[in-house]
């Protein structure tokens, strides 16, 4: 069984990268979700946008991180997976605040015989490269020194002087790595390929990890109800602006009047769109949330809160 680590920071697009990576190279692999918060809202859109004739097998981790609060279950159920399951691939998207060098470390004493670890990608927006760094700098940089490839997202509109500079710093963090410095959607199918068959480097064993966590908290809310859009638009704005908090991240399905929309808020944007899904969940990620008011304006009848 090969190992695909695919991490990078809160909201930077691991899983629209993992839908396009098992597109485009036509692998079925078992996926570990580790979500930060109480639902599944990640796995319930790789699992409705897989393809008909696929049945993905996606275990979910939810309410820890499994670089650290989780890391004996997590382990565990890697080696589950492998017994009972016997997969060719299992891509594991660990939660956007965990550590790379401590996922790898935790893995270490599984990686031997037919359990092996690929070349661990990291996913990063080059538009919120800077401040995520100046503000998230041992996590940020821990994800990209510890990374074999470096996969931009978000990209098509930046300029590429932007995009070379933010090539340059990664390369001053971590100068082995392969930076693919244009929108991964752009490459070849023998490139995505390639990232289910290179193997770790030999530096990888050597990873030194930190027990010490970055502060964050969540707000996870279901039962929730908006009369109209303008309400949502509303809210997603007051996101941004601080006026709730430090959100940082935000995603989820919420009904709105007659239909059901999903929103997405990262790297000081948002995005709402028709949802697929029949669900209500949503979670909103930072610090000094406001999750009181938050709660009273999605109209939620059910709050749930959880501190790491």
């Amino acid at each position: 069984m090969d190992i695909l680590i695919v991490s990078g920071f809160l909201g930077a697009g691991k899983t629209t990268f993992i839908k396009e990576l098992i597109r485009r190279t036509g692998t079925n692999p078992v996926i570990l979700e580790n979500e930060y918060g109480d639902n599944s809202i990640d796995a319930e859109e790789l699992r409705s946008q897989a393809p008909s004739e696929k049945k993905l097998e996606i275990l979910e981790f939810m309410e820890g991180c499994v670089c650290c609060t989780m890391k004996d279950s997590f382990v565990n159920s890697v080696f589950t997976v492998y017994s009972g399951l016997s997969p060719k691939y299992l891509i594991i998207e660990p939660t956007g605040v965990g550590k790379l060098s401590n996922i790898i470390n935790n893995l270490k004493p599984l990686l031997h015989g037919d359990i092996n670890l690929l070349k661990p990608i990291v996913v990063t927006a080059p538009r919120s490269y800077s401040q995520n760094m100046a503000e998230w700098k041992e996590l940020y940089s821990d994800q990209i020194k510890n990374a074999g490839t470096v996969v931009f997202s978000k990209c098509e509109n930046n300029d590429p002087e932007s995009l070379e500079m933010t090539r340059t710093a990664i390369k001053s963090i971590n100068p082995d790595a392969d930076i693919i410095s244009c929108h991964y959607s752009a490459q070849s199918d023998d490139w995505w390929n390639s990232l289910m068959e290179i193997p770790a480097s030999k530096s990888a064993e050597n990873v030194v990890s930190s027990d010490e966590e970055t502060e964050f908290s969540q707000l996870t809310l279901d039962r929730t109800g908006l009369k109209n859009p303008g309400q949502l638009i509303m809210l997603l704005e007051d996101c941004l602006r601080g006026s709730l908090g430090h959100i940082v991240r935000a995603k989820g399905t919420v009904p709105v009047g007659e239909e059901t929309l999903r929103f997405d808020l990262a790297d000081g944007m948002y995005s709402i769109s028709d949802s697929p899904l029949d669900a209500d969940q949503c979670v909103f990620i930072g610090s000094s949330i406001n999750k009181s008011a938050i709660c009273r304006r999605m109209g939620s009848t059910k709050l749930f809160t959880a501190l790491f």
